[in-house]
Order: structure tokens, then C-alpha cells, then sequence
């Protein structure tokens, strides 16, 4: 049992945890785990082995304390932790249940590495607990469970903060439109069409870099649109929020947040 097998590492993990407890906590159980499939990257030969095992190379070079020891282990820690809260897992039993169903099979077992490999980079908050609630999601079935979480994962991989504070603002109606939205209510509807300069308008810190967040977003369909129309700023492209966008945002939420 995966029980088993990460206790066996115990001695790699940094001396910050205390592993010496008969009955080790969760945060105890979620270290073990998080340091023995690291070092199962070295062995992966699925989809994508060349830059996990390269991580595992650089460990077996530098040694785990000086690697995954700090940030990237703490991130991959409170990843496995957000999966179990909500997987369910309140005991440590029921914790090892959630990891072993997490690694029931070769397709879980890919997730698992992939979910982990982009979580310990990841220093967003929100990102890493919604790529635990996705292996959650995935532990909780077999599967047909595994595939889209596995899309899900794949395309939060590619944002960073910027890319979800644009599509978090899309979300809603600009400010630049809100005479004729005043309008469009009398027949139950809202005009979302954004432009990069109402973003900017919105948040200027985004100026440098919005014409390069919009084509991330809709490259993963998160957003439509692209068309060049006139604004007071000029020719711009307008985009909307996609169906899939506001999925996305669902998904990202705390289940206590969604509506």
C-alpha cells in the first residue's frame, strides 16, 4: 500500500516535519507522499517524461533536502491537503484512502504526477487548491474521471494570476458599456464585450502585458471573439467571456464561494 511506501522515505523529508509520531498526521502523510512520487518522476515514461524526469534528475544530483526541501515541497504539500479536504478525508486513514485512490492506476497515477509537477512551481494560492480539488475529483471515480480533469489541469498549467485577474473582469459587464446596459436589462441581457483598453481602465498594472494575456485565453477558449473594432482608444480586438471561461472560474472558486 502507498501507506507503506512513503513512510519508507521518512528519513529524506526536512526536519521542519515530525515524522517521529506513531500515528502520523495528515500534513506528515501529505510530505511522505509528495517526496516519494517526486522521486517516481525518475522512473515515468508516460506523455511529458522528458521535463518530469528532468526535474527528478536535478534531484538525484543536488539531493531532496536542498531541492524539495522549502516552497516547492510546501506547495505540492498543501496541494495533496486541498485534495484530501476535498476528497473528504478527515482521518489520517481516510487521508491514505484519498492517496491511494490517487494512484490506483496508470491514468491517476499521471495525473497525480502532472498535478504535482505544476503545483510546486505555482505560488497562486487558488491555483494550487483547485488542482487538488481536480485530483479529488478524479480519486472520487475511475476513469472517465481522469480525462477531463487531466484537460483542466493542462490548461491551468498555462495561467498564471494576470491570465485569471483578465478573465475574472470579464466576467462582468465593462464599465464602458454601462448606458447601454442600462438598456439591454429592459429585455434581459447584459453586453460583456471587453476591449484591452477597458481592462487597463480597470487595472492599469496590466498594461505591459494584456496584449500578450488575451491570446493565452482564447487560445484555451476561455474566452471568443478577437474581432478589430473601433473604440475611443482606437482598433482593438473585442473578446467575451466563453461558457467554458465561467466554468473555468467555477472551478477555480472555493466550493463555499460558488454561486
Amino acid at each position: 500500500m502507498l501507506h507503506a511506501v512513503i513512510r519508507s522515505w521518512s528519513h529524506r523529508v526536512p526536519r521542519r516535519y515530525d515524522l517521529s509520531m506513531s500515528e502520523p498526521g495528515k500534513r506528515e502523510v501529505a510530505v511522505q507522499a509528495a517526496i516519494t512520487v517526486a522521486a517516481g518522476l525518475g522512473a515515468y515514461a508516460g506523455p511529458g517524461a522528458g521535463p518530469l524526469a528532468a526535474g527528478a534528475g536535478v534531484l538525484a544530483l543536488a539531493g531532496w533536502q536542498h531541492v524539495i526541501g522549502g516552497r516547492r515541497l510546501d506547495n505540492n504539500v498543501d496541494t495533496l491537503l486541498a485534495g484530501a479536504e476535498a476528497f473528504g478525508a478527515e482521518t489520517v486513514e481516510e487521508f491514505v484512502e484519498f492517496l491511494n485512490a490517487a494512484v490506483s492506476d496508470p491514468e491517476h497515477q499521471e495525473l497525480l504526477a502532472r498535478t504535482l509537477a505544476i503545483a510546486q512551481d505555482t505560488a497562486m494560492r487558488d491555483k494550487r487548491r483547485a488542482l487538488g480539488r481536480a485530483l479529488a475529483q478524479a480519486a472520487s471515480d475511475t476513469g472517465t474521471k481522469v480525462d477531463p480533469e487531466m484537460l483542466f489541469i493542462r490548461v491551468l498549467a498555462d495561467l498564471d494570476e494576470p491570465h485569471i485577474k483578465v478573465l475574472r473582469i470579464m466576467r462582468n459587464p465593462p464599465p464602458a458599456q454601462g448606458a447601454v446596459n442600462l438598456q439591454m436589462q429592459a429585455i434581459g441581457r447584459v453586453v460583456r464585450q471587453w476591449h484591452a483598453s477597458d481592462i487597463i481602465d480597470q487595472y492599469p498594472g496590466l498594461a505591459d502585458v494584456i496584449y500578450g494575456l488575451l491570446p493565452v485565453l482564447a487560445r484555451h477558449l476561455l474566452i471568443s471573439g478577437g474581432y478589430d473594432v473601433i473604440t475611443m482608444a482606437g482598433h482593438e480586438e473585442e473578446y467575451t467571456i466563453t461558457e467554458y471561461g465561467e466554468f473555468f472560474l467555477e472551478r477555480l472558486a472555493e466550493p463555499s464561494e460558488r454561486e
